[in-house]
Formats: C-alpha cells, structure tokens, sequence
C-alpha cells in the first residue's frame, strides 16, 4: 500500500516537471510582436474592413479642439453729424479717434472785438496732447505780430489771399501771397506772420498739441 502511494506520487512530481520543462522551452515573443502575429493571421479581407483604433479618433478630436476660435466681427464706426463743432475733443496714440462730420453752417466762430481774429476748434485741443484741427477768421487789414508756436504745424487756405511771411520783424516786403487751396507749414519755434492785405482770410491747422503763442520781443512792424 506504501509502495503503490510512492509510486503514484512519483509519477505525479515527473509530469508536472516534464511539462513545466515544455513550458519553459518555449521562445518568448514580446506582446507587440505577438499582437502583429494574430493580425497577420486574420485574412486581408477582413483586416480592410476593420474600423480605426478610438485613439486615433481621440487625436482628431484633440486636434480639431486646439484650432484657435474665430474672432468675432467688429462693426465699422457709423458716421454721425454733429451740429455745432466740438469744444474739446483729445485724442492720442490711446484713443479711439471719433466719427463725425460738419457742415459749413456748424462752424460758426465765436463774438470778437472788431479787427481782432477769431478762431473755432474743429476737432481735438490744442491746449491738450493729440492731434487737433482748428480754424481762424484773420479781418481784413489785420497784420499779426511776429510769433512762434511750441508745435509744429501744417496751413491750408481755406479762402481769402493769405500773405504770409517768416522772421522777426514784420516786413510787408518779404511776404507771399497764398491764395486759396494753398498750403504751407510752420516749423515749431519758427517766427512768422500773416497780413490780410485785401480781405478777410480763413486759414485751417492742423498739428499735434499742446499748442500755445509766444510773441516775438522784438516783433514789430518795419519802418
């Protein structure tokens, strides 16, 4: 009875070593190798019809979601009539420029003492920083003192026979006559006058302020 349990125990231990030893003789295949192995054994038919793995769908769909995103459509400004020309209005390199327009019956120039000049801002201020537009009614006769400005400015005729002239004395001589449509600028800290030598002039600057006038000391009028 011992001998025939010793046997059958034996006989047990023998297998198990016999298969395990079958086990281990096996070559080891990587699992991407043998990933590659069954699919090859799938027929060419069936391996056409197989839909795509979701990872690739999944790398679309993070694709498609890292598109920057239209912006949105920014109207145009509407053009809008303002009936009396603005008393101050900046504007700099950090403002929007405004929409506007005028017709000649807004520009009315303000109440003066007879022969004196008389001026209108049209945009902007020339007592402030940015860009700024104004007019000046000059009666006829008039001849300005000898001055300068701190800014630099461009002039344009709007009506009248503008004489025009530079330097320090004022000189009837050394004058230009500029007649409507013409156009001249004045140098920042350059001295120079204007004569309204046969009617009322208009002229209309435009330059980038602050502005200001400083009279020429020795400003006169030649003998």
């Amino acid at each position: 009875m011992v001998r025939t349990s010793f046997l059958g125990i034996f006989f047990v231990v023998t297998a198990s070593v016999i298969v395990y030893s079958g086990q281990q003789s096996r070559p080891y295949v990587p699992l991407q190798q043998r990933q590659i192995q069954q699919r090859q054994s799938v027929p060419a038919e069936q391996r056409l019809a197989t839909p795509p793995r979701p990872a690739t769908a999944s790398a679309n769909t993070t694709q498609s979601s890292r598109q920057t995103p239209t912006p949105p459509t920014v109207p145009a400004p509407v053009l809008t009539h303002v009936p009396s020309a603005p008393a101050s209005v900046s504007v700099s390199s950090e403002t929007v420029m405004p929409s506007f327009f005028l017709l000649p019956e807004d520009m009315q120039f303000p109440e003066a003492p007879a022969g004196a000049s008389r001026t209108i801002t049209l945009f902007g201020d020339p007592r402030a920083e940015g860009l700024y537009v104004t007019r000046t009614l000059i009666p006829k006769g008039v001849k300005t003192i000898p001055h300068t400005h701190p800014d630099a400015r461009t002039v344009t005729v709007m009506s009248g026979v503008c004489y025009y002239g530079r330097g320090e004395v004022f000189d009837a001589e050394r004058t230009v006559a500029l007649p409507p449509g013409s156009f001249f600028t004045e140098p920042a800290g350059t001295p120079h006058y204007i004569w309204a030598k046969e009617e009322d002039i208009i002229v209309q600057t435009t330059a980038i302020g602050p502005s200001g006038t400083q009279i020429v000391p020795a400003g006169n009028v030649k003998p």
